[in-house]
Parts: C-alpha cells; structure tokens; sequence
C-alpha cells in the first residue's frame, strides 16, 4: 500500500510555476484558476492584445486549453483532442476519442478541460483517456460505470499528482447516474478506490466542478449536485462539500448545504484552496461556489465562514435554479487574497462579476455586464479574466475592477481563457447548445 510520504512528491512536470506553462483546469491543484509564472500580460499592457491566430475545430471548445511550453492541448464537442503550435496554431496531432449519445438529443464529446502531466494528456469525455503528449496516441483507457444504461459522463477535468489520477462522474443524461469520486493508477489507469456520493438506490450527486487536493495533509476535497431521486429525509452528500484521504478514498468530513434539495441547488464550481491573513493569523480556506452563491469553509475546524450571493438563485416565479440563474460552469478564480466570481441574472439577461475580500467575503468591487457567463475566470499578472456569450473576453484590474481591454464579439464563449508564456487562449461554442468552433489565441 502506498505512503502518505511516498505520495507526496509530484513529478517535475508538475511544478509547472517557474515555466508559467498553464497544464490543466485550474493552473494547479488548487483550482485557483491562477498563473503566477505569466509576467509578460499585466495591467500595462493588456489593452495591447491583438487576435495572434485562430484555428477551427470540428464542434464547440469549452474547456480551458493545457499551454505545455509552445504546445497548445484542447478538446472539442467533435469527441476530438487537438494538439497545436503555440506560435502558429498549426495542427501537430489529433486524437478522435469519438462522441456518445446521451438520451433524449444529447451529442457529448469532450467538454472539459484536458490535463498534463509529464509527458502525458489525460481526458475525461464519456470515459478517461491517458495520451501520449509527443504522438497523441493512446495509452490506455478506462470506462466508468456503464454509459450505455447508466449514462455516465465526465464534465468535469481530470486532475493528476504524483502517480495518480482523480476524476468526479457526472451524467449525460439527468435522471439514472449515480455520482462518484474516482481514483486510478496513473501508469496504468486501473482502479485504486470509488467513493459514491449517494446511496445505491438513489440517483444523483454528480461532480460538475474540478476536484482540489492539498497534498501534504493529503486530502482530496469536491463539490456535489442535486439528488435525481427523491426520498423522505436527507440524501447524505448530494449538494455538499466532501474531503476524503486522497490515499485511501475514505471520507474525512462532509457539509451538506442543501438537505433533500428539489431546487436544482448544485453546487458546481470547483473547490478553491486557499491561504488568507487577517488579524494576525492565517487560515486554511475552502471557497465554493454554487447556485445560490459563495461560501467559504476554514478547512481545519470545518466551519463555515462567509456566504455572498451576487444575483437570485431562482429566476422570477420558478420552480428550479437554471442555468442563467446563478453561477455556471465553474465561474471562480482567486488570487492577492482576493476570489474573484461570476453569477448570472436572469431577469436581466447578464451576469454580475465581483472581487471579494477572501478572508471575510466583504465586496471590493463588481460590475454589471451585458450577457451570461458559461465558463470560468482566470488570473494572471495582476489581470482577470472572463469570456461571455456575447462573444467579448474581457480583462479587468484585479485589484480593483478597472476594466482594462475588451476584445471585439466573435462566436459565443462557454470556455475559460489559459494565459501563458505571453498569449492568451480561448475557445468558442458548445456544441448543439451554442455556436462556435474556434480556439482563438491573442497576444501583444
């Protein structure tokens, strides 16, 4: 059986920091969505951005591409993985990992983000995929559950350390999956441990959000759905926050925000790690973001701290959250003892997007924009990031809102932005549910 200190060390690869590679979802295993390493963008010049190239895929891009040095790794709704020149945006390989049928109309191929680590690509599509990052020929595979009857599906990323690969099944089609935290060998992609969100007769519970760790305690910290079945009483662990031994899978502790939820109260952006000061001593933090709004747990003790809601949860007379109420997609970033967060409005038409104080949720500055948001924030360099369907990504002060550059309309954006080694990248559509195909790629 393996160490807590043999599991501790990660492979070079994943020191992606000093390099300012950005290789998977959340920019490390914190899901800060952060880039320390980019120093070339920043306040000063990122009105200077200008579109570098684009290039089209065969459906949607809703993932946040992997920036491996003058690689650029993505997905697409086409069930493709594509692997471009940084600098060209010419193709170098492609991989078809093809697209399942979901019931009643749904056509899924890859909708998350991919993630690298060593010489390696690991997707989660209707199935987990590790690929040769030179080649792009597969390694091997690992189907979860059985998609055919039970509809299982990844809209979540893979998230990879050491010799190990962590992923949250989802559904491709509500009302049959029965949601869960997976472990595999990294090597050879068996399985180490599952841990169910919710009982055996009850359907529910998906992992819509990246999953975090902290690896020195080590433990493994995610976000769960709306129960599909309901029963009288509490369905233990859907709508909650869970961390479980990273080893072992065995769950340390749970928060169930919502008990018996029948309001499509997900909570469904990932589980941010992060380190405050504030009087004197320091805090271990877990900020969450779900339907109904942002909440922050102290890690050691497990209590809760704050909770800010930026726009309704319902919409006007509803019956149940959608998803132009509220936050979607994972819509949070944090950084300089900031989190950054986005929500829509339905009423209006638009979203909210707002810094907050991390330690104690207190408002520094927000804005009204014109159109939904479907996809998450990034930071880097003292700059935010945020991609609306207006087809606008925009980029602002992070310090304090200054709206600093706008780029011009293109096709809808559900996808978050990657900034690295002095480029941006983003891409467009999702599919059947919104236009696009591009991954567009900026820089000074």
């Amino acid at each position: 059986m393996a160490t807590a200190n043999a599991f501790l060390p990660a492979p070079p690869s994943a020191k992606m920091f000093p390099t300012g590679d950005w290789a998977d979802h959340g920019c490390g295993i914190a899901q800060t969505r952060f880039n320390p390493g980019e120093t070339t963008i920043g306040p000063e010049n990122v009105s200077r951005l200008r579109l570098r190239w684009v290039f089209e895929a065969g459906s949607g891009i809703t993932g946040t591409p992997a920036v491996i040095g003058d690689r650029v790794i993505f997905g697409s709704w086409d069930g493709r993985v594509y692997a471009l020149d940084r600098i060209s945006g010419k193709s170098i390989w492609t991989f078809d990992a093809g697209v399942r049928n979901y019931p009643p109309d749904r056509h899924l191929g890859i909708f998350a983000s991919p993630a690298v680590a060593g010489r390696s690509v690991y997707i989660a599509s209707d199935r987990l995929l590790k690929l040769d990052l030179e080649s792009g020929k597969q390694i091997w595979e690992r189907t979860v559950g059985n998609p055919d009857k039970t509809f299982e599906y990844f809209w979540a990323p893979p998230l990879v350390h050491g010799d190990r690969v962590y992923a949250g099944v989802s559904d491709g089609s509500e009302k049959m999956t029965r949601g869960r935290f997976i472990c595999l060998d990294a090597v050879t992609g068996m399985p180490r441990w599952t841990f169910f969100t919710v009982a055996a007769d009850v359907a529910g519970g998906a992992v819509f959000a990246a999953l975090s760790l902290d690896p020195q305690a080590p433990t493994l910290y995610g976000v769960t759905g709306s129960p599909f079945s309901v029963r009288p009483g509490p369905l233990q662990h859907s709508c909650s926050v869970i961390a479980l031994d990273a080893i072992s899978g065995t769950l340390l502790w749970a928060d169930q925000v919502h008990p018996h939820d029948k309001l499509n109260l997900d909570l469904n952006c990932p589980p941010m790690l992060i380190s405050t000061a504030r009087s004197g001593s320091r805090r271990q933090l877990i900020v969450v973001g779900g339907k109904d709004g942002l909440r922050a747990w102290d890690r050691m003790t497990k209590k809760r701290l704050w909770h800010v809601q930026l726009t309704p949860s319902l919409p006007p007379n509803g019956k149940e959250s959608l998803p132009t109420t509220g936050p979607e997609t994972g819509p949070t970033a944090a950084a300089y003892g900031l989190v950054f967060f986005a929500s829509n409005n339905h009423s209006d038409k638009g979203c909210l997007v707002a810094g907050l104080e991390a330690a104690s949720g207190e408002m520094r500055w927000v804005h009204s924009l014109p159109a939904f948001e479907f996809g998450p924030i990034s930071v880097a360099n003292g700059v935010v990031y945020l991609g609306l369907v207006d087809g606008k990504l925009r980029a602002w002060r992070a310090q304090n809102g200054e709206l600093l550059w706008e780029s011009p309309a293109a096709q809808p954006i559900v996808a978050g932005a990657a900034i690295a080694h002095g480029m941006v990248f983003i891409g467009t559509g999702a599919g059947a549910f919104l236009p696009g195909n591009k991954l567009m790629a900026f820089a000074l």
